[in-house]
């Protein structure tokens, strides 16, 4: 089972600190400027904070609803599409990388105190915190605060494949007719997501040679992000896309050209794959 597979979000951590071995590998992660270039080309910085319990009032974390973090990862973007899609595609690879090393992360973007969070990164103007991580060693067993969040989010439950794949249009589930391309949309359609939504929207045109992207803003205007999520979600869903068509040995690249598809209400285009 890879690490696609595993990863899963870790709200209750151990209170033992990170080994020296540990944080020493995050460090070099998050300085290598080379991990952190999207497909659009957008490339970030992302800031390792380590939480002091003597500075219990300062942390970053979110109402009760984390404990005992021993850190949280944090980086900035610009708000257009193309730059938070690119952050939401690098941000999964730490996330990834972290699940790598046996330490646990959990995904923020609404529920975290955004001022604590900005006190930590220089912003240029016009710049936001799109989703931060805290992270730890995972607690032997989640509170029962967690075990109830993830219920009423149903954190284990997905949508069918035929709400989320299409064929030529959304009238038309996709079901078994792109074969060579089911590990890629296991990998997607088992992607985190905001409030586990599951926003995206794919489809095939007639030959699988290009599949559009589109997201169903479900969650737009909500206070409580600094943007709408779903713009993350897809870049997120876009990562696990792509390691489904890496590990297949399937190529291909991005480009935005609106097919001007009929589409459902509240369906937004994003961009398109085209193979190789």
């Amino acid at each position: 089972m890879n690490v696609y597979e595993v990863r899963k979000s870790i709200r209750t951590f151990q209170e033992k600190e990170l080994s020296s071995v540990d944080l020493g590998k995050i460090s070099s992660y998050l300085n290598d400027s080379g991990n952190f270039i999207g497909p659009f080309g957008n490339q970030f910085k992302f800031n390792l904070v380590i939480e002091k319990k003597t500075q219990a009032e300062q942390k970053i974390g979110t109402y009760g609803l984390i404990k005992n973090a021993q850190g949280y990862i944090l980086g900035s973007s610009n708000t257009d599409t193309k730059s938070l899609f690119d952050y939401a595609f690098v941000f999964e690879n730490i996330v990834l990388y972290l699940t790598q090393l046996n330490i646990g992360t959990c995904w923020l973007a609404g529920r975290f105190r955004k001022h604590h969070a900005i006190s930590h990164l220089a912003l240029e103007e016009g710049q936001i915190i799109p989703a931060i991580t805290p992270f730890g060693y995972t607690a032997e067993k989640p509170r029962l605060k967690e075990r109830l969040a993830k219920k009423i989010l149903k954190v284990n439950t997905r949508l069918p494949e035929n709400k989320l794949f299409f064929y030529q249009s959304f009238d038309t589930p996709l079901e078994r007719k792109a074969p060579e391309f089911q590990k890629a949309l296991h990998l997607l359609r088992i992607a985190p997501s905001a409030k586990n939504k599951q926003s995206w929207r794919l489809l095939f045109n007639r030959d699988f040679t290009k599949v559009h992207f589109y997201i169903l803003s479900s969650l737009a205007d909500n206070e409580l992000y600094m943007c709408e999520p779903e713009y993350l979600d897809i870049g997120v869903a876009y990562n696990h896309f792509k390691a489904g068509l890496d590990s297949d040995g399937i190529s291909g690249k991005l480009s935005i050209n609106n097919p001007a598809i009929s589409t459902p209400e509240k369906y937004k285009y994003i961009t398109t794959w085209i193979r190789d």
